[in-house]
């Protein structure tokens, strides 16, 4: 399994679930998700777990999966059963972990910060752009007249 970084989207809410624990978390800027090896998204990984040891994360995966099997009313998931995601846990448990790499964490903050950076610029050039659409249709209307 491999812990992949990525953008928060505006469209993800403040506080997820995490993958390994249970446990609710707040997400900053980038978030931790965590994929098995065949590149199938697993969940989100709070900081606390993503601290861990592999050996750690793939023993609490187990754990979360018996507790799936003897409480299917904690299955958060609606696409899959409580049984299909306990399975899915316990595959994924079986694989080794590859953390994202001091660079992986470099690279994914400045591209954060560019994007955040163009989306403010466009956010600018847009309402500048609309403020001179408007003061020219108003300059051509009082022509009219």
């Amino acid at each position: 399994m491999k812990i992949k970084l990525a953008r928060k989207l505006e469209t993800c809410p403040p506080q997820l679930s995490c993958t390994v624990c249970r446990q609710r978390f707040e997400v900053h800027k980038i978030r931790t998700l965590l994929f098995n090896d065949a590149g199938l998204l697993q969940g989100d990984i709070c900081s606390e777990c993503r601290e861990l040891k592999s050996s750690t994360i793939r023993s609490k995966m187990r754990e979360q999966a018996s507790l799936l099997m003897q409480y299917p009313e904690l299955n958060g998931s609606g696409l899959l059963s409580a049984r299909e995601r306990a399975l899915e846990l316990l595959e994924t448990s079986q694989e080794e972990v590859r953390f994202p790499t001091f660079y992986h964490w470099w690279f994914k903050k400045i591209e954060v910060f560019s994007e955040e950076s163009q989306e403010l610029e466009a956010t600018r050039l847009g309402f500048a752009h609309s403020q001179s659409g408007v003061h020219l249709q108003k300059m051509l209307e009082d022509d009219k007249e």
